[in-house]
């Protein structure tokens, strides 16, 4: 029988590595904008380092052992902390210069527009929990690296309407998560309510507290839907506040008469 170890650390050079270039670049970048007096505040470095911060801890910390290892429920909080928690994060990060900078780039900018966005994460999610997918990526390390990076790629593009100024209106960025939310939770019920095991890799893996693979997976699919829409929901309120907040604009007659 395997031994859980719940409490061991992974460390992953490449991700290390990637993490590190990408903390320092932007540090870079906000030396040279706060030169130019163009400073970016304080509470953006704070979030872009969260957002940093959060990808270290799926993949490094125990969720990052336990994921491979041993339970299902592991590694779907670490695919909503890359694709969902850590994402906005890093977009709060950018200053207004640092998007107009990556609004520039030709090849991003058709990825940008909400409805290819959102389009790319819902097929992010849905083709990853394919479970042929699924337990190939669990068994190839390079598979499993181009599914974390999907997962962050993907929700950067998401979250890129709700998080940058100017791309959808309050009232838009409400329909848009509405959207996101209703073709999301599908996937949450069919790995919650499904009969049986859907992913064979975590069949015989030891479990914490000795549950069965299908109990682990119920709690899977339960906290997914928890931890993912949770946020969206939230997200989808307070863009609804801002809405009702907003004066409409006063009814002009022909002439210009109010």
């Amino acid at each position: 029988m395997n031994t859980l170890h719940p409490w061991q650390m992974v460390f992953d050079p490449e991700w290390a590595v990637g993490l590190v270039i990408i903390g320092i670049d932007y540090l870079l970048v906000c030396r040279r904008l706060g030169g130019r007096g163009e400073a970016v505040p304080v509470w953006r470095i704070a979030a872009f380092t969260g957002g940093l911060a959060l990808i270290g801890v799926a993949l490094f910390s125990p969720i990052e052992h336990l994921a491979l290892t041993s339970m299902l429920s592991f590694h779907l909080l670490q695919n909503v902390i890359l694709g969902e928690w850590a994402p906005p994060l890093l977009l709060l990060g950018l200053s207004l210069p640092m998007i107009a900078a990556v609004r520039s780039q030709r090849w991003i900018a058709p990825f940008l527009e909400p409805r290819v966005a959102i389009a790319l994460w819902i097929a992010t999610w849905y083709v990853t929990h394919i479970p042929v997918v699924y337990d190939y990526s669990l068994r190839h390390t390079a598979a499993l690296g181009v599914e974390h990076l999907a997962f962050l790629v993907s929700g950067l593009f998401f979250w890129w309407p709700e998080i940058v100024p100017g791309v959808l209106s309050s009232v838009g960025k409400v329909v848009y998560l509405g959207v996101a939310f209703i073709a999301i939770s599908p996937l949450d019920l069919v790995i919650y309510l499904a009969f049986h095991p859907l992913y064979g890799f975590y069949l015989h893996t030891p479990k914490l507290g000795g549950i069965s693979a299908l109990a682990d997976q119920q709690i899977a699919g339960a906290a997914m839907a928890a931890e993912a829409n949770t946020l969206i929901v939230a997200v989808m309120i307070v863009n609804l506040l801002h809405a009702l907040a907003e004066e409409p604009e006063p009814a002009r007659l022909p002439g210009g008469a109010v």
